[in-house]
């Protein structure tokens, strides 16, 4: 690593990430973990990855997606929580990045309160953040799209370790965008608090009922976090992210980077009117925690092959 993007002084930052069986930390598990301590000038890098024995069986769409499946999490899988102490370990107290930080944070919390550990207050910082600044005029800053867009060697999509230095390039390279000089900020969020997020956050007392309109090259993904499109999926917290689109008048629901649906026309509508009236119009992003309440073939052709209905909080003003 010898790029000038690359600070050569400073402490050390650890870059990490998870893949999961699933989106929910309370009902899903980690199922392998990378990380990489970066450290500042130095020639060599250490590194760690894991693949974690679990209970239950792959969804399909997970091996489908990671090329994980049973037979290597019973042959090379490790405990989690001997993994989980020597994660801990190797992090110690340095600031940690990871692609979404939001996800993979609650899946360590998740983690950490499974097997009794103490939470971590690690300086936590997001390179899916960065990236959206760096680079906002992209249609799309899913982590093979940033490998494309940077002219990176991608490794292999939805692999720990490959990911890990994935997000570790986009990461650096953010801060050296069109020849300006920026130098990473310390964070004043922590893993075990509210770690950063795609700003600005949805949140509040009241729940109200958002439609999503999916079809059919979204199906596989949404039947990864619902069940089987044909019966009503079983109530799952999430994290999903709304994004304004700036060719159209949609705002697309996403899962992960990746695109479930968008929003009923007048949601759509009512939610675009929601922030220029909040003065949140300059954004793009947003996020939110939702319950998936379960999806329906829609009765309407026209409208998709699905709809997803999401329990979002909402400011009661």
């Amino acid at each position: 690593m010898t790029s000038t993007h690359y600070p050569v002084s400073g402490d050390p930052i650890v870059f990490f990430d998870f893949e999961t069986t699933g989106l929910s930390p309370t009902n899903d598990l980690i199922i392998e973990v990378a990380a990489v301590k970066y450290v500042p000038g130095a020639d060599a890098h250490p590194h760690l990855q894991h693949l974690i024995a679990i209970d239950r069986p792959l969804p399909k769409f997970i091996t489908k997606l990671t090329g994980i499946n049973d037979d290597m999490l019973q042959a090379h899988g490790r405990p989690m929580a001997d993994v989980l102490d020597e994660f801990i370990a190797f992090v110690g107290d340095h600031p940690v990045v990871s692609f979404n930080i939001s996800f993979d944070s609650r899946f360590l919390r998740a983690a950490v309160e499974r097997h009794g550990r103490k939470p971590l207050r690690n300086h936590a910082h997001c390179a899916l953040e960065r990236a959206r600044i760096a680079w906002p005029d992209l249609p799309s800053h899913k982590l093979v799209n940033m490998a494309r867009h940077l002219n990176l060697n991608p490794g292999t999509a939805h692999r720990a370790l490959d990911d890990t230095l994935l997000a570790l390039e986009v990461y650096f390279r953010s801060f050296h965008v069109d020849g300006l000089q920026e130098l990473p900020k310390p964070s004043e969020k922590t893993i075990a608090v509210d770690s950063p997020t795609i700003i600005p956050t949805i949140n509040g007392p009241r729940q109200f009922r958002i439609e999503v309109l999916g079809t059919k090259r979204h199906q596989e993904v949404f039947e990864s976090v619902c069940g089987p499109r044909t019966r009503k999926g079983v109530a799952l917290d999430i994290q999903v992210q709304l994004r304004v689109e700036t060719s159209s008048n949609a705002v697309k629901v996403l899962l992960q980077e990746e695109v479930i649906g968008n929003l009923s026309p007048r949601m759509a509508q009512d939610f675009r009117r929601a922030l220029v009236e909040g003065d949140l119009a300059e954004f793009k992003h947003f996020e939110c925690s939702a319950k998936i309440r379960g999806g329906k073939i829609s009765d309407s052709q026209g409208e998709g092959d699905y709809v997803m209905w999401l329990d979002i909080p909402q400011d009661d003003d």
